[in-house]
C-alpha cells in the first residue's frame, strides 16, 4: 500500500525550506515572454477562437436610393490545446534525516526556475517554426492559425470568396539591415483583414531578433544618423522601433541566425496562455521512504492570427509557402 505525505512528516521544518527554495527559484527567473506575446489564463482542455470580418466602411448613396447591403464573414478557427510540462526529483530519507539535502534542494530550486525559463523558450518557438507547419518544435507543442500555412507565409488564403492572398513574409529572405527594415515596415502597415481592409496598427513595431543580430538591430533603431550610410543621412528609424533579442532564436537553441521578425506587441496575435501555474507536490513511497518532489504546468502557444507579424529567413534563399 502507498501512501501519501508531507515533507514536514518526515522532518520538522523541510516543508518550510522547500516553499522558500521555490519561491526563491520563482523570483531568480522570471518570464520575459510578455515583451512579445500576449499573456492570458486559459480554461478547459481547450479552446476554439474564430472571428469575423468587419463592415468595412460606409457607401455613398444618393437620395431616395437604397442603402447598401454589406455581409460580414467567419474567419479560421484555431484550436489552441493545453500541453502538460513537468520534471521530479527523488531524495532519499537518509539524506533528510542526516540533513544533507541541501544539494536536492538546489535541485528544486533549479526546477521552479526551469519551470519560467521553459515557458520562455516554448514561446520562441512561434517564431522559429514560423516557417513551416509543423506543431512540435524544439520539444514544445505549438497552436498555428488555422489557414493551413504557416505563421510567416507568402501565400495567406482567406475564407472571403474571391478574395486574394496574402503575405507577411519575404519571397527572397532579405538580409537584416537598413532599407530592408523599411521594407518590412511597409509590408506588415500595408495587410489587410480578410475582406481587404486596411488594419490599423495602434502600436510601436517591435523587431525580433537572435543574438547574433541584436547590434545590427540596435544600430539600425537606436543610431542617430543612418549607420549605413557616409552622407550623414537621418536614421528614420530611431525612436520608431523597439528591439528584442532571444538566445531562443539562434542557432545554436534551434533557431535561425539570420532570421528576423517584426510585431506589434499587444497587437500581433501571438498568445502564450497558462492553464495552470507551475505547482509542486510531493509523494512519500512508503517501502523505500524515498520522497518524489514534482513540478508540473500546462500552457500553450498559439497564433490566433498572422495580420501585424512579418518575417524574413534572412538568408537570401528564395521562399514560398
Amino acid at each position: 500500500m502507498e501512501l501519501r505525505s508531507t515533507w514536514t512528516d518526515l522532518i520538522a521544518g523541510v516543508g518550510l525550506q522547500i516553499a522558500e527554495v521555490f519561491d526563491q527559484g520563482q523570483e531568480e527567473y522570471t518570464p520575459g515572454i510578455n515583451k512579445v506575446l500576449i499573456q492570458i489564463s486559459g480554461t478547459g482542455a481547450q479552446r476554439q477562437v474564430s472571428g469575423k470580418t468587419g463592415l468595412g466602411e460606409l457607401s455613398l448613396f444618393d437620395e431616395g436610393d437604397d442603402i447598401s447591403v454589406k455581409r460580414r464573414y467567419k474567419t479560421y478557427t484555431t484550436t489552441v490545446a493545453y500541453n502538460f510540462y513537468g520534471e521530479a526529483v527523488q531524495v532519499t530519507k537518509a539524506n533528510i534525516e542526516d540533513r544533507e539535502f541541501d544539494a536536492q534542494l538546489d535541485e528544486m530550486k533549479d526546477l521552479s526556475v526551469a519551470a519560467n525559463y521553459s515557458q520562455d523558450r516554448s514561446g520562441m518557438q512561434l517564431f522559429n517554426g514560423g516557417f513551416a507547419t509543423t506543431v512540435t518544435v524544439n520539444g514544445y507543442k505549438l497552436s498555428l492559425h488555422g489557414d493551413g500555412v504557416p505563421t510567416f507565409s507568402t501565400v495567406h488564403p482567406t475564407t472571403v470568396p474571391g478574395g486574394s492572398t496574402q503575405s507577411n513574409a519575404s519571397s527572397t529572405s532579405i538580409v537584416f539591415g537598413h532599407d530592408n527594415l523599411e521594407t518590412a515596415k511597409v509590408a506588415m502597415t500595408l495587410q489587410k483583414t480578410d475582406d481587404a481592409i486596411p488594419l490599423a496598427m495602434a502600436g510601436k513595431p517591435t523587431l525580433v531578433v537572435p543574438m547574433n543580430l541584436e547590434r545590427e538591430a540596435r544600430e539600425e533603431t537606436e543610431s542617430t544618423l543612418d549607420p549605413e550610410n557616409a552622407n550623414n543621412a537621418i536614421n528614420v528609424h530611431r525612436g520608431t522601433t523597439d528591439v528584442v533579442s532571444s538566445m531562443f532564436l539562434d542557432a545554436t537553441n534551434g533557431g535561425s541566425n539570420t532570421a528576423w521578425f517584426l510585431m506589434v506587441p499587444g497587437r500581433t496575435k501571438f498568445y502564450h496562455e497558462v492553464r495552470q501555474a507551475p505547482e509542486l507536490e510531493t509523494d512519500v513511497d512508503i517501502l523505500s521512504k524515498n520522497v518524489t518532489y514534482t513540478i508540473d504546468a500546462r500552457w500553450a502557444n498559439s497564433v490566433i492570427d498572422w495580420r501585424r507579424s512579418w518575417a524574413s529567413k534572412g538568408d537570401s534563399s528564395a521562399y514560398s509557402s
